[in-house]
């Protein structure tokens, strides 16, 4: 799981890059063509990962409800974000990875319920969540690449 991890944490700071090295008008731009932006891409990995690993292990997420539904699958951005939603973004893009390395670790994780993902994709547990998480923040990661061609 350490190589699982790793890619996260490698994701994750790719991600931060886009907050940091982006404005805010960049993040809130939808591009003709497309249906959302930066910022809903990484407030939707942030959401995903808290469902697929803490949700599905019967656990609370660690953010907020209002959170979750903003940025759930089926959304799309409503409003520009604010700077306050870019800082809060760079929290919780960094700070869940060694909190679920020690959820994970200690075994707080293991009362898992299986999950098939829209795609198909079968999760038994959270060890399959977190590959999978890998998998669908690199999936978002391939979509912002796009996306920054059309805002610069």
């Amino acid at each position: 799981m350490n190589n699982d991890f790793n890619i996260w944490e490698n994701n994750r700071n790719i991600y931060l890059k886009f907050l940091i090295h982006n404005s805010l008008e960049q993040l809130n731009k939808i591009p003709e063509g497309f249906n959302n932006n930066l910022i809903w891409n990484i407030g939707h990995v942030i959401v995903v990962q808290q469902r697929l690993v803490y949700g599905l292990a019967n656990l609370p997420l660690n953010i907020s409800d209002d959170l979750f539904q903003k940025y759930k699958p089926g959304t799309k951005p409503e409003l520009a974000e604010p700077l306050e939603t870019v800082e809060l973004f760079k929290e919780l893009l960094i700070e869940p990875i060694e909190q679920t390395k020690s959820d994970f670790t200690s075994g707080k994780l293991n009362d898992y319920s299986p999950y098939t993902t829209s795609k198909g994709f079968h999760l038994a547990s959270a060890a399959d969540a977190i590959t999978f998480n890998n998998y669908h923040e690199a999936m978002h990661l391939g979509t912002m690449v796009s996306l920054l061609k059309f805002i610069k």
